[in-house]
């Protein structure tokens, strides 16, 4: 049955109803057949009353005048004179004395007893397939039962001859209608062959149209089902092709914002440096001043390695940063103190980190940067905004707090991981979420409308050092 259902459907089917066809064609053969035998069988037994009715006229008379030779004269004359049938042996049955008389003609040597069915009933037949013969018998008087054993012998021949015939014609017919059946549903389902190969094809190397040439317009429905096939086509390759488009526009979209983030990034930097750049002019000739200025622009120029990296870090794996260091917190209070004064806003910070901490210096340097220019921003003149930081050994916590008007609840949604919330973020605050996200750093607000807020972040310190 494995090798059946290994074949493709669309052969399958026609072959099974081939199948039926033939099997039910030769079942209703041998229906047909055992039917015209028993009809066989019914007018043999008629054929033999009839026989039978002759005869009790016959032995009628010697059989009530109660005379045995008489009767055996009258058996022995019936089975010198047949025609058509051929009677094997005759024999006159009383239900008191037993077999009165019992003859047979000169085909058979010796006779042989009626069957036991005989003395059971009045009238009937019985058929011996050893001798191909029949036993048939009926009432004589009232106590007398007549019967005749007949050869049927030829007409059995004829109808073993007739039934190998009518199987065999009808055998003949029964395949050349199942591979009629099988060539007409194959012929039906050329169209569904059609579909099924554009289907397979549709799989491997993408749905094509079916040609027109191919559609029977003539079955309305199998056309119908082949132009939906085409519409659905269509509508996946036009849809591929606004994948490809809008694909295309994500990464367009995608470089302008590495670029933007770039140019945020990288403008804060540069602030300080020029800062440290006007310091050096200023007081160049002081040896203490010009190299706490040069310090300052070779680690504005590492932090500028540190945003390209970090920034690009999105879609390509970079090294990690430095440890992060108490150096790298006040440089970034050195970055935003400029743009402090500018806005009138005080700048405070307590920064504990007697040891380094083994986390990415570039990446809390911009989570701090970008929280403290945001805050800043936010902060109205005369305020002050504070920066915490603090390392307990297991953990590291840094706080970032301003005395604004508090965050909104959608930029505070959105820090706390609800994309659907924040529709007009900066981008500064979408690159301290990615970050802290990077870091497996955890975001908590405190807000307090009208009075400012506090943004904590908090990191497990990584096992190894390799973070």
């Amino acid at each position: 049955m494995k090798w059946f259902l290994r074949l493709p459907l669309l052969v399958r089917i026609p072959l099974l109803a081939a199948t039926m066809i033939f099997l039910i064609a030769m079942l209703v053969t041998q229906i047909a057949v055992f039917s015209l035998s028993r009809q066989y069988e019914l007018l043999t037994e008629r054929v033999g009353q009839v026989y039978l009715d002759g005869l009790s006229a016959a032995v009628l008379q010697p059989y009530l005048a109660n005379d045995p030779e008489g009767i055996r004269s009258a058996l022995q004359q019936s089975l010198n004179f047949y025609l058509g049938i051929v009677d094997r042996q005759l024999a006159l049955i009383d239900q008191d004395a037993g077999i009165i008389a019992h003859v047979s003609g000169p085909n058979l040597e010796t006779p042989t007893p009626p069957p036991d069915t005989v003395f059971q009933g009045s009238k009937g037949y019985a058929y011996e397939p050893e001798s191909r013969s029949i036993w048939v018998w009926r009432e004589l008087g009232e106590k007398g039962i007549i019967s005749a054993n007949l050869d049927i012998s030829s007409f059995a021949q004829e109808r073993s001859l007739l039934r190998f015939r009518l199987v065999l014609i009808v055998a003949l017919m029964s395949m050349a209608a199942a591979v009629g059946g099988y060539i007409v549903i194959r012929r039906l389902q050329r169209p569904l062959k059609t579909l099924s190969e554009h289907l397979s094809h549709a799989v491997s190397f993408g749905p094509q149209r079916i040609d027109e040439s191919q559609m029977p317009s003539e079955d309305r429905q199998t056309y119908s089902l082949m132009q939906a096939y085409n519409r659905m086509t269509e509508a996946v390759q036009e849809r591929e092709r606004l994948s490809e488009q809008l694909a295309k526009q994500d990464q367009q979209a995608l470089l302008g914002r590495i670029a933007a983030t770039l140019a945020h990034e990288i403008r804060n930097p540069l602030t300080g440096m020029m800062t440290a750049l006007q310091t050096i002019r200023m007081y160049g000739d002081n040896a203490s001043s010009r190299r706490e200025a040069l310090d300052f622009i070779d680690r504005g120029i590492q932090s500028l390695q540190g945003v390209a990296q970090a920034t690009l870090n999105a879609y390509r794996p970079s090294a990690p940063g430095p440890d992060l260091k108490s150096r790298d917190l006040h440089d970034v209070i050195l970055l935003v103190e400029p743009h402090a004064a500018r806005k009138g806003v005080g700048v405070v910070h307590h920064i504990s980190l007697p040891e380094p901490v083994r986390l990415d210096a570039f990446k809390i340097r911009q989570i701090a940067l970008n929280l403290l220019l945001n805050a800043i921003q936010t902060s109205a003149e005369g305020k002050t905004v504070t920066l915490h930081a603090s390392n307990d050994g297991n953990s590291f916590t840094l706080k970032v707090s301003d005395e604004g008007t508090g965050l909104p609840r959608h930029i505070e949604s959105f820090l706390l991981a609800d994309d659907t919330a924040y529709s007009d973020r900066s981008l500064g605050l979408e690159i301290v979420r990615r970050l802290a996200g990077e870091l497996n750093g955890r975001i908590a607000v405190h807000n307090q409308a009208g009075s400012g807020s506090v943004i904590a972040l908090t990191f497990t310190m990584p096992e190894d050092a390799s973070r």
